[in-house]
């Protein structure tokens, strides 16, 4: 079949068309058209005061982006304080740091705590030992530390992360948490 001068531009649209569909189903399919870069936007800064609101029966979280030129056992200076918004009720409360990669691995991290906060090595999780009253804050750390068994690459993000969970004062927190902070300390 011979192909006749004014169909060239039609055939040469099909088959560009053909080409660009192929490629964008490839693409797709291996990723490769993707970011893999975990960086978001954030107005926290390592370094700089942190504090995150809380509330009764909620968790709440504050993170920061870091770079991987940290070293194993690096204590960096971050004061962060944690603020009962409630009106009208106390709180228990305990919180937990880590470092998130991109590659769903999370890593230990080590804070020096302030005077009411206890470390408890079975969960990981640092509690408050009162409660927190309303409309107060209290200070959870003045530095986080990089943990002795954490290797971070140099050429990767990471989010460092700190989670707070608040129960309120009328919750049964032994059955919740498996621990009183209170009479634990």
């Amino acid at each position: 079949m011979k192909i006749k001068r004014e169909n060239y531009g039609w055939l040469f649209v099909t088959v560009l068309l053909a080409v660009l569909l192929a490629l964008s189903i490839y693409l797709g399919v291996s990723g490769w058209y993707f970011k893999t870069d975990i960086s978001y936007t954030t107005d926290l800064e390592l370094g700089k005061n942190v504090q995150i609101a809380v509330k009764k029966n909620e968790a709440s979280s504050a993170s920061m982006n870091i770079d991987g030129s940290y070293l194993s056992g690096d204590r960096l200076p971050q004061i962060i304080s944690i603020k009962n918004d409630e009106d009208d009720a106390s709180v228990y409360m305990r919180a937990k740091i880590f470092i998130y990669s991109g590659d769903n691995q999370t890593y230990k991290m080590d804070m020096v705590e302030t005077v009411n906060w206890k470390f408890d090595e079975d969960d990981g999780y640092y509690y408050f030992d009162d409660l927190l009253t309303m409309q107060n804050k209290v200070a959870l750390c003045s530095h986080i530390i990089i943990d002795k068994d954490t290797h971070l690459q140099t050429d990767t993000k990471y989010i460092f992360t700190v989670v707070v969970e608040t129960l309120g004062s009328d919750e049964d927190v032994v059955k919740i948490w498996g621990k009183n902070p209170i009479q634990n300390s």
